[in-house]
Parts: C-alpha cells; structure tokens; sequence
C-alpha cells in the first residue's frame, strides 16, 4: 500500500477554512492526499516535496468565483459559521441542517 495514501486529513468536505498568509474563507470541496492537481501546473511537481508531505484541498473561496488548491499546512479552521458566498457552491455541496454535504460522489 502506497504510504502517502494513508494521510488523515485535518479538515473535511464542508469545512469551513482560512488562507494563513492571503487571509480569504473559503470552503472545502474536495481532499486529496497528496498533490493531485491539472491544468496549469508543472507535470514535474508531483516529483517535489511539497506534493507529498501534507494533504492538499480544493476551495470555494468566498465573495469570489475562485476556486483554489492549496496545501494543509497553509490552512487554519474558520469558527465564524458565516455563510461562504461562491456562485459555484452549488455545483458541490448542499447545505442540510447548517452544515455543507457533498452533492456527488467521491472520486
């Protein structure tokens, strides 16, 4: 069994969040264990340190269309419970008794 894939994850879907250094909430959306990202990124980042030493989510950010990847290590809880405001939200989650679920299934 792959070592980096059994990482237990601080914060869960629907969890709220903020960015240490930039400061923005934002709300996670999905978990990966170890770095997973496409599109822009290098191909050689997953060969990095970075890529696998913590696990890295994707967010909602609030008061933004944004959605962003970033590692656990640069996240904080956010204990406000104010509503994330992103007019994608509703393509992920669902709100059910005041919490966030997922509205797919996990990959």
């Amino acid at each position: 069994m792959d070592p980096f894939m059994n990482k237990i994850a601080k914060y869960n879907i629907g969890d709220l969040v903020i960015h240490k250094r930039i400061r923005y909430r934002a709300i996670v959306i999905d978990v990966d264990p170890i770095f997973q990202a496409s599109g822009k990124y290098n191909p050689r980042a997953t060969q990095h340190e970075f890529a696998t030493r913590n696990p890295w989510y994707r967010l909602l950010v609030d008061d933004s269309s944004q959605i962003t990847y970033v590692e656990e290590c640069q996240l904080l809880p956010d204990t406000s419970q104010e509503p994330i405001n992103n007019p994608n939200i509703d393509d992920y989650l669902i709100k059910n008794k005041g919490s966030y679920q997922k509205t797919i299934p996990s990959h």
